[in-house]
């Protein structure tokens, strides 16, 4: 856990750790045994005071979207609900109050019921299993999860360590695209004008000035977030949402997860749903199954990250203290973040 080390293990980034078994390719926890915080282990008290080192200006942006975003919801799943209930016993008004001669009040209480995949979130590890093998962390099962025999590891575990307070590096992909004179990039699209694969994604962050740090988090944004809300207000108008399962997004292949392992980030996260490029048919290999089940690496979706970007701009640095904490759900699969970007 965090605190039980100054400086980070660096031998926990050798590639020797991944596992080549095809039940569970490029897991970690065959040679690492598997922690509750995953890749948080490197998450330092000496990495997160470097990051503090990123607040300068103190101005501070959430990147979580509404709880309950309005509008067409992603890939059919329920977007909860909220109600509020009074709860106090006295007069319900003042009117009445002052008949019975009492004092008036008034005491509310919130209930609320989310799919934590309907907006902004965390996913954990117990997300997205191996595809064929349907193993989770740790060799866990979907029975194991079904009836919450994971022991210790959930996302209250993330909550519990303290959640994750770094350094964050931010990837504006259109800000990036239209600086090079390349081809617009189309959120809703697969595949994308420009594959953003590794080669594409280090040109990037020489462009940005950025040289990753173990203990990052590795944010890109695709536009999105854009490409949402516009959608919110065509479905408010009546209209039909043009949301579909093709999003613009990193590439899953060997090269990219190696370069995260390598690298040391103990996070990734987009303002796409997936982080990585998605499309209805799947491909042989994903990035969900790897760095959620195989690495305990979580990913964060639909970060609000456009007004970060514009900040980003105006102080020409694309990086900044980054601080999340999930919600303490026993068991859970995933959270909404509550992250915020601190200058």
């Amino acid at each position: 856990m965090p605190g039980t080390r100054t400086e980070p293990d660096l031998s926990l980034l050798s590639v020797s750790h991944l596992s080549q078994d095809p039940a569970h390719p490029y897991s970690s926890w065959p040679s690492i045994p598997p922690n509750p915080i995953g890749r948080l282990v490197l998450l330092t008290p000496s990495v997160t005071a470097a990051a503090s080192k990123e607040i300068i200006t103190g101005k501070r942006f959430s990147l979580d979207q509404s709880v309950y975003p309005s509008g067409a919801s992603l890939y059919g799943r329920l977007q909860g609900e909220h109600y509020v209930k009074r709860v106090d016993n006295g007069p319900t008004t003042r009117e009445e109050a002052k008949e019975k001669g009492e004092r008036y009040h008034a005491c509310f209480d919130d209930f609320i019921h989310i799919n934590t995949q309907g907006s902004t979130q965390w996913d954990y590890f117990l997300h997205y299993s191996y595809r064929e093998s349907g193993l989770f962390y740790g060799g866990l099962d979907a029975d194991d999860i079904e009836a919450e025999k994971t022991g210790d590891i959930g996302v209250a575990a993330i909550a519990r360590a303290g959640g994750v307070q770094t350094r964050a590096i931010l990837v504006d992909l259109p800000y990036y695209f239209a600086s090079n004179n390349l081809p617009p990039l189309d959120p809703l699209s697969f595949p994308s004008s420009t594959t953003i694969d590794l080669p594409v994604l280090r040109r990037a962050l020489q462009f940005f000035k950025l040289e990753p740090r173990v203990g990052d988090v590795l944010l890109v944004r695709t536009g999105f977030e854009h490409a949402l809300e516009e959608d919110h207000a065509r479905v408010a108008r009546g209209e039909k949402s043009v949301l579909n399962a093709k999003f613009a997004g990193v590439q899953a292949n060997e090269e990219i997860v190696k370069w995260i392992w390598e690298t040391g980030f103990v996070a990734v996260g987009s303002d796409n749903p997936t982080f990585e490029e998605w499309r209805p048919d799947f491909p042989d290999m994903l990035l969900h199954p790897i760095l959620l089940s195989g690495q305990g690496i979580m990913i964060g979706e639909l970060l609000r990250l456009a007004e970060v970007a514009e900040e980003c701009k105006r102080q020409d640095r694309w990086s900044f203290f980054f601080s999340s904490c999930p919600l303490m759900i026993e068991h859970g699969v995933a959270s909404p973040p509550s992250a915020v970007a601190i200058f």
